[in-house]
């Protein structure tokens, strides 16, 4: 416990000054946002055995960080809408290269195993990819400046709302959870445990607007706010029984090593990268402005 919790202190002692000065130095944000993917694919490829099958994990990695370079360009060098067609003949070269190379690989590697790895890796790649979009993208299409911190208060709906339903979820499952969640996916989470989740995510998002209307002078949306906070605790928790499942089949226990106490990236960031997309969508597509910014 000791460990975990001197980890999260030093990994939040250098990630929230990269948040709070990303208006300035984007670059930076994004640098990070891309290394975070590139080794949460590497945990990927050595969870589904494809590591060393380089015809899988070499476009994958390439595949990742052309994504990130590609969501980055758009939001950071040239603010604008990416050519669909680029993309989409990146994704199909990403595919047929795999698909080929597994075809041709003497039974070195099966399709299923990369089926797998690329189906994980368009969904951590859009994860980490909505961060970059939620931080520099505003709502209804339009897109913000750096200097603005509108988007730096809609990416931090992402990790508090990750932070405060986990340890809801620690805190009232450790003292009160009986009754098992999903227990073939994730036999100690339970279902008084979820739904502290949910309270801890209110909780936390009620303190950040009450904060952000106090103290910074914006304008909060308390009632869209606080129904943002349920769905987010339910996909937030929906996201970590995704990676507790893809670990428990694969017969691992953690993704990687890298966070001491907490194990790797795709251990630390399952939940946010499944929470990102969906805070990004609320953002650009719903039209809902929980914040408004003099």
């Amino acid at each position: 416990m000791l460990k975990r919790i001197i980890t999260a202190a030093v990994g939040l002692s250098l990630f929230l000054p990269i948040l709070f000065f990303s208006d300035k130095v984007p670059w930076l944000l994004i640098g990070v946002i891309a290394v975070l993917s590139f080794i949460a694919e590497f945990e990927l490829c050595g969870c589904f055995g494809v590591r060393k099958a380089l015809f899988i994990s070499i476009p994958t990695y390439i595949f990742t960080l052309f994504t990130v370079g590609y969501v980055a360009f758009f939001t950071y060098f040239v603010p604008g809408k990416p050519s669909v067609a680029i993309f989409a003949a990146a994704l199909f070269a990403y595919l047929f290269i795999v698909f080929a190379g597994t075809m041709l690989s003497n039974g070195r590697a099966r399709f299923s195993q990369a089926a797998s790895t690329i189906a994980s890796t368009i969904y951590v790649i859009t994860g980490f990819s909505a961060m970059i979009l939620t931080r520099y993208t505003a709502a209804s299409g339009g897109i913000f400046t750096f200097e603005s911190k509108a988007g730096l208060y809609y990416l931090l709906l992402v990790f508090i709302g990750v932070w405060m339903t986990d340890t809801g979820a620690y805190f009232i499952g450790s003292a009160m959870g009986k009754h098992k969640l999903i227990p073939v996916v994730s036999p100690n989470k339970t279902i008084e445990g979820a739904i502290g989740g949910i309270l801890g995510c209110l909780l936390g998002y009620v303190i950040y607007g009450l904060i952000l209307k106090f103290v910074v002078g914006v304008e909060v949306n308390f009632i869209y706010l606080m129904i943002l906070a349920v769905v987010v605790s339910v996909i937030d928790q929906i996201g970590d029984l995704i990676a507790s499942f893809m670990k428990r089949e694969r017969g691992i226990k953690d993704f990687g090593t890298i966070f001491p106490g907490h194990g790797g990236v795709m251990d630390r960031f399952d939940s946010s990268i499944a929470v990102a997309p969906f805070i990004f969508f609320i953002v650009y597509f719903v039209n809902v402005n929980l914040f408004v910014v003099a």
